[in-house]
């Protein structure tokens, strides 16, 4: 530890410093601030989130000083309702710290990147307020100390979403994009709202986030409740990090600004669905084994699923979004077979070397104007240092030897062979189809004659040309952990981790397995020769092979048609031509009729009122003694107890 315990105060600036940044944005663009149409927002939310970068490096400092243990900040009340309490407050462990690092350190670069990609562009100031709003809200949920607290940030973290993705919302494809990301994430948010209830109700009221792991942990709730628990919060995590079957909301995301996919859609959005369930691992744990394995399984199905979408896909970033995919499955996967550590180990690098890639594809589209791989090549002659970046991204993502992806995939491989080698197979299947489609990027895109490109959408049309400064040096600035940060493995980084479990369930030891270890290498050398053969040396040629594949390739390159069936199956199959005439008909019958109905009943009493109303002087002086007559029978029946008798 190089500096002194982080005061209280300091953790709370690492969230309210981009608020800050946010807000004055936001006003300056209600008032309109001329300043605040350039360069000034950028300067501001890059200067924000440069401090709390600085401000996460004195608690991950901290953290360390305390071996990753719970460094306790009290929480504070925020709210009292009844018996309903609601207390905000700050986590500060070996997860928090760590998280906050990975945040701040890449949402920092890709402002930086942002500056050269977005310069020109009408929404300047807008990006950069959202960009804002965005750290605030992913820090806000790294940091929470309350599952409430934790859930508000993380649909603010689906708004912000939202707004990033739809973007240009002038573009149908990215209005629609933007919906379809929001509306799917949000049916694996109303189960995790459901988890939210449930354990609030069946633990009388609590919210603490290391209180529900202690009470499961010493197995005081039934296996029932923690089997909803468990699956409800694991639905949340399969809507944000993309798995199967809600997986198809990211590649459509694509459609925003490419910075948006370096930051949302690779490094830190996505990756929330791994951290809650590793927030949440005792209770993980402490369910019954049939949640484990269903956990394990759905996210290795979806690491081999995406990965086989990827080999087949021609747009680059659509490429990195099912790459994204699928090592978020590799995670989830690691999670399901109680590999804490190499599941966030995997999260830490990747987060590094996939925003590397995702701002290298930026960086061909500002030179080619198109993501279209089909229309780039012979860019590495003209673009030496994204070359060399994207180079380092994919052998990373690879898990070659010694970057910083081998480390970690194959702590992920090693979980896999001690406890499920069905899943072990798997994973080195998607080793080997993660290099084959990263090479295939590779060798499309950089190598052999340029192909004419598109109109640039940023920018002057002309010849392929290195991109600006503002974009090259946060690619080399990504390209340093890229390689180095997995060397983590060799220095306690596991026991580190480990440090915010209770200590019943830590169980990490580094170790190197032989047969894991050449498995991995040969499937991530096997898969680079692959992609030479077929996009360099061209033998088989590539429509040859795709000849071959026959319906297997169409399959794949329709992404196994579950756009239609959700869309056209689910959605206007079900919700038009049944639930929506079913709500009709109950609007039209039920909330209609209630309506028209007390309407109806008010008119016939009015009616029937006013035939008393005959103008005769008789008639009102007989009504006038009916009522006496009544009035004193009523009288007579209450005061002599009559009703008794």
């Amino acid at each position: 530890m190089f500096l002194g315990d982080i005061p209280e105060a300091a953790v709370w600036a690492i969230y309210f410093a981009p608020m800050v940044s946010f807000a004055v944005i936001a006003a300056a663009l209600l008032l309109r601030v001329p300043q605040f149409e350039g360069r000034h927002a950028s300067g501001l939310t890059i200067g924000a989130i440069g401090l709390s970068w600085l401000l996460a490096l004195w608690a991950l400092d901290t953290s360390v000083g305390h071996d990753g243990e719970h460094f306790g900040f009290e929480p504070h009340l925020w709210m009292e309702l009844f018996e309903l309490q609601v207390e905000f407050g700050v986590t500060l462990d070996s997860l928090s710290a760590l998280m906050m690092f990975v945040v701040t350190s890449v949402s920092l670069v890709v402002q930086i990147y942002s500056t050269g990609y977005m310069h020109g562009d009408t929404g300047y100031a807008r990006y950069f307020m959202y960009m804002s709003l965005f750290t605030v809200a992913m820090l806000g949920l790294v940091m929470a100390s309350s599952l409430l607290q934790l859930f508000v940030h993380w649909e603010l973290v689906g708004l912000t979403s939202y707004l990033l993705v739809g973007f240009w919302f002038h573009k149908p494809s990215a209005a629609a994009a933007a919906k379809k990301a929001f509306i799917v994430t949000r049916f694996g948010d109303f189960f995790f709202l459901i988890a939210v209830v449930l354990i609030w109700t069946k633990t009388g009221g609590v919210f603490d986030i290391a209180e529900i792991n202690a009470i499961a942990e010493h197995h005081e709730l039934s296996s029932s409740v923690m089997t909803g628990f468990v699956l409800g919060i694991f639905a949340g995590a399969v809507g944000k990090s993309a798995q199967f079957p809600l997986h198809f909301w990211l590649p459509d995301a694509m459609e925003g600004p490419t910075p948006v996919s370096s930051l949302l859609h690779s490094a830190t959005m996505v990756a929330a669905g791994v951290y809650l369930l590793s927030r949440f691992f005792p209770a993980v744990e402490a369910a019954p084994g049939g949640v484990h394995t269903t956990i394990a399984y759905i996210g290795g199905f979806t690491a081999i699923f995406a990965a086989s979408m990827g080999i087949v896909a021609n747009d680059i970033k659509r490429v990195l979004a099912y790459s994204t995919i699928s090592q978020l499955g590799y995670m989830v996967m690691a999670i399901g077979l109680g590999g804490f550590v190499a599941a966030i180990f995997h999260l830490f690098t990747h987060a590094f070397f996939k925003s590397l890639l995702f701002q290298g594809s930026g960086s061909v589209n500002h030179a080619t104007g198109t993501f279209d791989m089909r229309l780039m090549g012979g860019l590495r002659k003209v673009m030496p240092i994204t070359f060399a970046t994207f180079m380092i991204g994919s052998l990373s993502l690879a898990g070659v030897f010694p970057l910083a992806g081998f480390w970690s995939k194959d702590e992920l491989l090693l979980d896999a062979w001690n406890h499920d080698k069905f899943l072990w197979f798997i994973g080195t299947v998607v080793a080997f189809m993660t290099a084959f489609y990263m090479f295939r990027a590779i060798f499309m895109t950089f190598f052999g004659e340029y192909r004419g490109g598109e109109e640039p959408e940023h920018g002057e049309a002309g010849p392929p040309h290195e991109s600006p400064r503002s974009m090259t040096v946060p690619l080399i600035i990504l390209a340093v952990p890229s390689v180095l940060f997995g060397l983590f493995a060799l220095n306690g980084f596991g026991t580190f981790l480990e440090g915010s479990l209770p200590e019943e369930i830590r169980h990490f030891e580094f170790h190197v397995e032989g047969v894991v270890l050449a498995s991995s290498t040969i499937a991530a050398l096997g898969g680079i020769g692959a992609a030479a053969a077929v996009y360099f040396f061209r033998q088989p040629d590539p429509e040859q092979l795709g000849k071959m594949a026959g319906p297997l390739y169409t399959v794949a390159a329709d992404k196994y048609y579950v756009d239609e069936i959700a869309e056209d199956g689910i959605i206007r199959g079900a919700l038009d031509k049944v639930f929506g005439p079913a709500a009709a008909a109950f609007d039209k019958y039920v909330v209609d009729g209630v309506v028209n109905g007390v309407a109806l009943a008010a008119r016939q009493v009015g009616d029937m009122a006013r035939r008393l109303e005959t103008g005769q002087l008789q008639a009102y002086t007989s009504m006038s003694m009916l009522g006496v007559v009544v009035a004193v029978v009523v009288i007579f029946v209450i005061s002599g107890n009559v009703l008794e008798r």
